[in-house]
């Protein structure tokens, strides 16, 4: 399933990840909400520890 990320309104808040779906984004963008690009520090760190 794709997602998006949207910014609140007047960008007061932090951007959220969403389904891009027409059910879920229709309230969202009438309420005001923009698509944005993804945060840049979204990127999960992984470190390998060896025993």
């Amino acid at each position: 399933m794709e997602k998006v990320w949207l910014v609140p309104p007047w960008g007061l808040g932090e951007p959220m990840e969403v389904d891009a779906t027409p059910d879920v984004l229709t309230p969202l963008l009438v309420a005001g909400y923009s698509q944005c690009d993804p945060p840049a520090n979204t990127q999960e760190v992984t470190t390998h520890v060896d025993d």
